[in-house]
């Protein structure tokens, strides 16, 4: 709860500072239903919390080309064997890309819980990416696997970044923005 709030309390200042947001654009490969929404929602509220807007898109082709795209494809047939026990994983080497195992994600946690883990899942990858290191924090959004009472959370009220994870985030954005542009291919 306190890195949460030193968190949007950080946010503020920078806000009343005249910083604007920093914005990342991420598409989506997928049907969009209101579950997806729900996720996406919850997903851009926790980067919210620390400066960050996320402007979803629906798919590769509505996705303008340059520097901060993200595209996350959503699997709803992930083979038993492809990253056994992952929800997600994150293409770091490249920065673009993230691919989400969303029938194991609805599996874990069953249909009701499933918009609210995988906002979690959408929010931990693109972390991983925006910060552009593999690391994980003991608590929070960046844990490495989170446990039953994490799960018990998720369900109700959103995890949050820890301020080594905010930090490391904008420190990635700002180098993010240095780097060459990202052409999609169409």
């Amino acid at each position: 709860m306190r890195t949460m709030a030193l968190a949007v309390m950080a946010a503020g200042i920078a806000a009343q500072a005249g910083e604007p947001d920093q914005k990342v654009t991420v598409c989506m490969q997928t049907d969009v239903d209101a579950s997806v929404r729900q996720a996406q929602a919850t997903a851009s509220k926790i980067f919210a919390g620390i400066g960050v807007t996320l402007e979803w898109r629906r798919d590769r082709r509505s996705c303008p080309e340059g520097t901060g795209i993200i595209l996350i494809n959503l699997a709803n047939r992930t083979p038993q064997g492809y990253h056994p026990g992952a929800l997600a994983f994150a293409l770091l080497h490249e920065g673009v890309h993230i691919e989400v195992f969303y029938d194991r994600i609805r599996k874990t946690v069953g249909p009701r819980t499933a918009p609210s883990l995988l906002a979690h899942v959408l929010a931990h990858e693109i972390a991983h990416l925006l910060q552009g290191v593999s690391r994980h924090a003991e608590a929070g959004v960046m844990k490495a696997q989170w446990d039953a009472k994490d799960y018990q959370r998720i369900a109700w009220q959103p995890l949050s970044f820890t301020e080594h994870d905010v930090r490391l985030i904008h420190l990635g954005l700002e180098a993010r923005a240095s780097r060459p542009r990202f052409t999609a291919s169409r």
